[in-house]
């Protein structure tokens, strides 16, 4: 297993796309149509195409007007790195002249992986101190 500062992982997290885009097409059209909007120049270059991309199920309450996330899986780990390295050089991120946003999305494990690293680190913090509690009825 890699260390957690270096997890390569291959999805990409897309906030803000407006629900029922996907009745006109599907899901990996949706994402060619933000690479050629925002960053033609990188769709010509790398021709970059989706492995597999979904809409993630609603999680929160369903009469919220919020649009779901949608999880793009890339065949490389360089075609992410170079999205996001294009997507930080551009001011704004759009689709259909809605602002979006592009994000690292990992799964559950690495998720918790890197949960587990911050805690650990946080713990060793210089001046921090630990103190055993026990109970009145441990005492006894």
């Amino acid at each position: 297993m890699e260390p957690v500062g270096q997890i390569k992982c291959k999805n990409i997290h897309v906030i803000g796309v407006p629900e029922g885009e996907e009745g006109e097409q599907e899901v990996e059209k949706i994402f060619e149509e933000i690479m050629m909007e925002n960053f033609p120049n990188l769709g010509k270059e790398l021709d970059i195409q989706p492995q597999e991309a979904q809409r993630i199920p609603r999680k929160r309450n369903p009469k919220r007007p919020t649009a779901r996330h949608i999880i793009i899986k890339m065949p490389k780990f360089k075609y992410k790195k170079r999205i996001f390295k294009a997507a930080r050089e551009k001011p704004l991120v759009t689709f259909k002249g809605e602002p979006i946003r592009l994000g690292a999305d990992f799964s559950r494990e690495i998720a918790e992986q890197k949960g587990l690293a911050q805690n650990i680190q946080s713990d060793k913090k210089p001046g921090s101190t630990t103190k055993n509690t026990l109970s009145s009825k441990a005492i006894i």
